[in-house]
């Protein structure tokens, strides 16, 4: 018997023309590129999928901390947001993930939700990697960070 998250893989991977199974976690990870992969999984419930993915790491320091004042802000944002923030303390890795119901879910769908949130993950991976606490803002009306 198929279960519904199995569906959903299975009509994800025919968008992006790939054969989509669980591992032996349940899970499903798309490795998006060398620096990148996300995992979709089912909660404990079984009624919502999980999009998690781990970004960079932040080493201790000031950098960290303004990391992650930049970080909270963007969780503070209405809803909906593509991803939320969170932080692996185990391994200094900035995180990020987001949860939809399983029943609203098809491949379609999922796959603008997965879009949307790799576009978050990329922009603050290369602007914490390039030494920026943050990604320049899309509404940002000095361009040139001029004071």
């Amino acid at each position: 018997m198929t279960s519904q998250f199995e569906e959903l893989l299975k009509a994800l991977g025919k968008i992006f023309n790939l054969s989509l199974q669980m591992d032996q976690s349940h899970a499903c990870s798309l490795r998006i590129h060398e620096n990148f992969t996300i995992q979709l999984q089912l909660d404990p419930t079984q009624e919502h999928c999980w999009i998690f993915s781990k970004i960079v790491e932040v080493p201790p320091g000031k950098f960290r901390e303004n990391v992650f004042q930049e970080t909270l802000k963007a969780n503070g944002q209405a809803d909906p947001r593509p991803a939320i923030f969170c932080y692996l303390s185990q391994t200094n890795q900035l995180a990020l993930y987001q949860k939809y119901p399983l029943s609203t879910l098809n491949g379609e769908n999922l796959a603008g939700f997965i879009g949307a949130f790799l576009q978050v993950g990329e922009l603050w991976q290369k602007a914490i990697v390039s030494g920026q606490v943050a990604p320049p803002s899309i509404n940002d009306s000095n361009p040139f960070g001029l004071k």
